[in-house]
């Protein structure tokens, strides 16, 4: 209770509002108290015993946005970046299955998008990862037993994710003072190894992940890791795994790709072995990712080919950009 007691005394210093920070400390002492019945600490927090408190809190309609972000203040202010992972892996892809929703709705219509989930609401935050592929593979399967494969793969292709705009605008500024794509992709490859060794010099996590000498190595010697290798008008690029450092140290190609996979509604599905229940039409979501990434950008449409994925049996997860010739006109 004591590091509690400290947090509460930051929070005044920082001048919350009263009700704020009694909030927060109610919070993390029911926290607290809940770790103790288990016989565990914030410190020896496992990833069971974090989700079983998320589910305490969903059952008890107090899962709120604002909840999981003081629990990452809080494991930022023990430096516990394991409490600090386990916080953000909530937010992570959270809108996924709404816009999916959405989407149905708006491009189909309501007794459509009805049809596709039938009695199954909405994910409630901080859902257990566990139950996440259930999800996919019923919606999923649902959406190309109705509209068949081929559409299904256009209407992933789009993305479920939110486009992220502000966060990527910065990137839009630096391509239009570039001399040309090529030298945005050296300058963004540089920027994200920089990236890298900033977070481990610093001993701090990249969104979610520890990086050692070993990680950044890995990405140094793979042009196609989130930068990607340029030929013609094809842009080709792979993701960075979602746990590098597990990644490169399993043998076990099930495990393998279950480190590589970012996706929190496909994921424990490669780990229980039910993968293959999960259309792997569904990781044109992923394409629609970086779609939506360079259309920003480029500030004009683009179009992304999903090449390979982990559920597919392959190595990795592998995307062809298509660039628009204007970007690529005049380079060799």
């Amino acid at each position: 209770m004591t590091d509690i007691l400290s947090f509460k005394q930051k929070l005044i210093d920082k001048d919350n509002p009263p009700e704020k920070t009694e909030a927060a400390i109610s919070l993390l002492t029911d926290f607290h108290n809940y770790l103790q019945e288990r016989d565990k600490t914030f410190l020896k927090i496992t990833d069971e015993d974090f989700y079983a408190f998320s589910n305490h809190l969903i059952k008890n309609e107090t899962n709120t946005r604002f909840n999981y972000e003081i629990i990452i203040t809080f494991g930022h202010f023990l430096n516990n970046k394991n409490l600090v992972r386990l916080g953000r892996e909530v937010f992570d892809g959270i809108e996924v299955i709404e816009n999916l929703s959405k989407r149905l709705t708006e491009e189909y219509s309501k007794d459509f998008r009805d049809k596709i989930f039938g009695r199954m609401d909405l994910p409630p935050l901080g859902l257990d990862p566990k139950a996440k592929p259930d999800y996919t593979k019923k919606l999923i399967s649902k959406l190309v037993e109705e509209i068949g494969e081929v559409e299904s793969e256009k209407f992933l292709a789009k993305g479920l994710r939110d486009s992220y705009y502000e966060w990527r605008k910065p990137d839009r500024e630096k391509f239009l003072k570039a001399k040309n794509i090529d030298e945005f992709l050296k300058e963004k490859r540089e920027r994200q190894i920089e990236n890298l060794e900033k977070h481990r010099d610093e001993e701090t996590l990249y969104f979610t992940q520890e990086i050692n000498d070993d990680v950044v190595e890995y990405v140094k010697n793979d042009l196609r890791i989130e930068t990607g290798v340029r030929e013609g008008n094809i842009l080709t690029t792979t993701k960075i795994p979602h746990e590098t450092l597990k990644f490169l140290n399993e043998t076990d190609e099930k495990m393998k790709a279950y480190y590589y996979c970012h996706c929190p509604w496909v994921k424990e599905a490669i780990k229980d072995g039910t993968v293959d229940q999960i259309p792997d039409v569904f990781c044109n979501c992923s394409g629609g990712y970086y779609r939506s990434y360079w259309e920003i950008v480029l500030d004009q449409p683009v179009e992304v080919k999903t090449l390979k994925t982990v559920i597919r049996g392959d190595p990795v997860c592998e995307f062809a950009i298509e660039l628009p010739e204007n970007v690529v006109e005049n380079l060799n």
